[in-house]
């Protein structure tokens, strides 16, 4: 296989990393804590590191001004797309900030989301594709903290994945 050096810890801006990457067809996608970038399979670096908040430059509010960490990337085989997530911020409202890939081009536009978790922080976030004909969702668990202090207990969301392909505004999230 193909061996190279991803990004720093320091491209992220904190430590610890909370690394992830995801694996298409054609691209390599990682995200260090506050920052993300993309490679070819062969290691040669196409994008970045960017700023993981530049993604949601188009939504604004939270997710645009803040490099919340926990980030999350995903790669959606059954709609060859890309879902990147981070949290919206680290101080209350809390939200969870998700964008999917219009295309199957990680490096090109996404449709943008924030969902609120209001005055619970929804900390150490791990995503999935649930890909079916009649339920598809993405799906989430979160550890939520009341107030950003307290452990409040676990929780699993569902977010609309067709919506979220399609480009709806606001699709819907359960949580």
């Amino acid at each position: 296989g193909t061996h190279f050096d991803g990004m720093s810890v320091y491209d992220g801006g904190y430590i610890p990393s909370d690394n992830n990457i995801a694996v298409g067809p054609n691209h390599i996608v990682e995200t260090v804590n506050a920052a993300y970038a993309i490679y070819s399979k062969g290691g040669d670096r196409l994008l970045g590191p960017n700023s993981l908040r530049s993604l949601w430059t188009g939504l604004g509010g939270q997710c645009a001004a803040n490099n919340g960490g926990d980030p999350v990337v995903q790669y959606d085989r059954a709609a060859d797309r890309w879902i990147i997530t981070q949290l919206g911020s680290l101080s209350s409202p809390y939200a969870e900030c998700i964008a999917v890939s219009k295309t199957p081009d990680p490096a090109g536009a996404y449709n943008l989301y924030s969902y609120s978790f209001g005055s619970n922080l929804n900390d150490y976030p791990k995503f999935g594709v649930w890909p079916t004909a009649t339920n598809s969702a993405y799906l989430a668990t979160y550890n939520l903290f009341a107030n950003g202090a307290s452990f409040a207990g676990a929780e699993i969301c569902a977010y609309d994945r067709a919506g979220m392909l399609a480009g709806v505004v606001s699709p819907v999230g359960l949580c």
